[in-house]
């Protein structure tokens, strides 16, 4: 039997949960203040746990901060000269060098969002999600962007797809609800002693000492 929440579908052929959601978002970035938010649940059981649910709850109603956080770190990133975003040019097919000056420039060049729940994840009654941007995506990150959070914490950033970054948050802390927002800054500030040092590196994202 097939169930439904709002406009989620449980495909039981794939055992998985797509369809979207309404969420409240920005009228300037958006053009509506209640954007219609393609979702997808991969593994997911039916009914839905109640993490998941209270997640999509959660997103639906903070969608408009939560997207204004991401955007913010993105333009903090670039400002770090950790990262240099490109575009690509279909016309040409090269990839152009560009600099944003405010956060709100980025988002004509991601395309539409989508929000992915990973209800094996879970912290506080609560699974993490990303917001992962694919086809439509025009900066030049090759297998994609994904933005993993918990609630309005924005744990990773994620120039590829959001479970390779689970993986390696996972190899780093099996645990995941001892993980710590802004690992995503955390990683290019402390980048060598990620590669050569994971331990102490661990210690300083989840205790903020070395030692």
């Amino acid at each position: 039997m097939d169930e439904t929440i709002d406009q989620l579908q449980y495909d039981e052929k794939h055992y998985c949960w797509e369809g979207t959601i309404e969420v409240q978002a920005s009228k300037d970035l958006f053009q509506t203040d209640l954007y219609t938010l393609n979702t997808f649940i991969d593994e997911a059981e039916q009914p839905l746990c109640i993490t998941a649910l209270n997640s999509i709850d959660y997103v639906k109603e903070h969608f408009e901060e939560i997207y204004h956080i991401f955007l913010e770190s993105m333009l903090a990133w670039q400002n770090s000269n950790k990262m240099a975003y490109e575009v690509y040019d279909e016309e040409t097919h090269n990839f152009d060098p560009i600099h944003f000056s405010h956060k709100e420039e980025i988002h004509n060049y991601l395309g539409s969002p989508l929000l992915q729940i990973h209800p094996s994840y879970i912290k506080d009654q609560f699974s993490y999600y990303s917001v992962n941007f694919f086809n439509q995506n025009r900066l030049s990150i090759e297998h994609g962007f994904s933005a993993l959070f918990h609630k309005k914490e924005l744990i990773d950033l994620i120039p590829f797809d959001a479970e390779t970054g689970l993986q390696n948050l996972i190899d780093l802390e099996p645990d995941c609800t001892r993980w710590q927002p802004n690992f995503w800054m955390l990683k290019l500030e402390r980048s060598e002693l990620l590669y050569n040092d994971p331990p102490t590196f661990k210690n300083v994202w989840l205790n903020g000492t070395s030692t």
